[in-house]
């Protein structure tokens, strides 16, 4: 079991870390929701949002807006233009907290808005992360906005 970030914001650290308070990447599953943060950033108490990807990569979370799309939720998407950043590779970055499951949701949208030459019929989709925003400011946790990554219906 890792550590996590319980309803009360607390840690439950029981898993396997490499560094102080840091959680071994090879503990985590796919669909995992994790606060990490880089290990050469200049500003090292910068948090970010990320999960894991079916490839057992970390993928940085994305949002087009910090306003709640569910109740407090914000809507977060991997960006495939940050997919593949070095910084993002395991021996570059510390996993700090692994989010409890009810803490957050899925949901899916069509790529695209299922429009356009990448996806004319609308069958490819995308993964959509739900997460409460209260974990987010209790964990200082750095937010990319990225207004483009909204689909406009």
């Amino acid at each position: 079991m890792s550590s996590s970030i319980g309803d009360n914001g607390s840690n439950d650290d029981t898993g396997d870390s490499d560094e102080e308070g840091s959680i071994d990447p090879n503990s985590l599953m796919d669909m995992d929701i994790v606060i990490y943060r880089i290990k050469d950033d200049p500003t090292p108490q910068k948090t970010y949002i990320g999960a894991i990807q079916e490839d057992m990569t970390l993928a940085p979370l994305s949002a087009w807006t910090k306003e709640p799309a569910f109740g407090n939720s914000i809507e977060f998407v991997v960006d495939e233009e940050d997919r593949w950043m070095k910084e993002l590779e395991f021996d570059n970055v510390i996993i700090e907290r692994l989010l409890s499951e009810d803490l957050f949701s899925y949901g899916s949208r069509q790529v695209g808005g299922g429009k356009g030459l990448g996806n004319p019929h609308g069958e490819e989709s995308e993964l959509v992360y739900y997460i409460e925003n209260e974990v987010l400011e209790a964990k200082g946790v750095e937010i990319p906005i990225k207004p483009e990554l909204e689909i406009m219906w």
